[in-house]
């Protein structure tokens, strides 16, 4: 088991499925309807506890019966939920999500509410007491998100940097004002998707060459590796080799039906950093997070769809 300290969102997912996503402004007759834990600070959360990892949450939720959910949650998944700090002006924040059967993808519409009031002050604190202390020389993982204020990421990624952690970025969503060189620096392994590579590196992400140009952009702003998720295209890491030169490193999507991606990106971060905390090659844990992310899609919901460590374990087995 590794250490993993997920500093991120906590919001409630209202899924309403419906035979195929609506147009502007089309009405349709859902199939049917579920309400969730989420929030992609506490999906990764999870993920990564469910793959063995000893876990710690930092983020903000309201007093009021949601939040109330959440400390019951992650003491269920044994997640540190000490660093999770209770508004009492705001509530809990709230997403709400739809999804076409016919293709098992999803249009989602976040209000973040009290996750928006996380301090840098808050951070600070909540890291300075979760993280390893001492002369530990055991390597752990800090793994952030953009659901929070820009300024909260940034003061994480500082903190966990100058304490000794490999930091992980999912920079989703993108952040309306720009992510700067020297957060990005900060960052040892950036895993945007492809619509966030596309707005972080200007290149529009739709074959592997465009997606290897952009990760080569992405690469030069600072992070030491950048991993693109291509969806049902698997997924392109990329990193500086000898001589300056960029590695390029494609992962085939696993072949399984489709019912939900809700949560697939955050399955695939929250096990890349279990993965890595437990001290795995990156080559290894890639395909770790690969595997847990292909079974999270043929589940519906959230938090519902992330496998345990043995259900990837045997999917692995599977695809050798």
């Amino acid at each position: 088991m590794g250490r993993v300290v997920v500093m991120g969102s906590l919001i409630v997912d209202l899924v309403a499925r419906a035979a195929h996503l609506p147009a502007p402004g089309e009405t349709l007759l859902g199939t049917d309807f579920g309400e969730f834990l989420g929030g992609k600070g506490c999906n990764q959360a999870v993920a990564a506890a469910r793959q063995r990892a000893q876990v710690a949450m930092i983020g903000r939720v309201g007093a009021d019966a949601h939040g109330d959910s959440y400390v019951q949650a992650l003491a269920h998944e044994e997640i540190d939920g000490t660093g999770v700090r209770h508004d009492p002006e705001v509530g809990t924040g709230l997403a709400l999500i739809y999804v076409g059967e016919d293709s098992g993808q999803n249009m989602i519409i976040v209000a973040p509410q009290a996750n928006m009031r996380l301090t840098r002050d808050d951070v600070e604190s909540a890291l300075d007491a979760v993280a390893p202390h001492g002369d530990s020389q055991d390597p752990w993982i800090f793994l952030t998100q953009c659901e929070i204020p820009l300024e909260a990421t940034r003061a994480g990624l500082a903190r966990a940097h100058q304490a000794g952690a490999m930091t992980i970025l999912n920079p989703a969503p993108v952040p309306t004002v720009p992510l700067e060189d020297e957060l990005l620096a900060l960052v040892d392994v950036l895993v945007p998707n492809e619509p966030e590579a596309t707005a972080l590196s200007g290149v529009p992400v739709d074959s592997r060459e465009s997606a290897q140009l952009a990760a080569e952009r992405i690469l030069a702003r600072g992070p030491k590796h950048v991993v693109i998720t291509l969806g049902s295209q698997g997924y392109l890491w990329s990193t500086q080799a000898n001589g300056g030169t960029v590695a390029h490193t494609y992962g085939a999507a696993l072949d399984v039906r489709a019912v939900d991606a809700t949560a697939a990106g955050d399955t695939f971060c929250g096990t890349l950093a279990a993965a890595l905390a437990a001290d795995a090659a990156m080559s290894d844990a890639l395909k770790r997070a690969n595997a847990a992310a292909a079974i999270s899609v043929t589940r519906k919901g959230a938090q519902p769809s992330i496998p345990s460590a043995a259900e990837v374990d045997a999917m692995l087995a599977q695809s050798r």
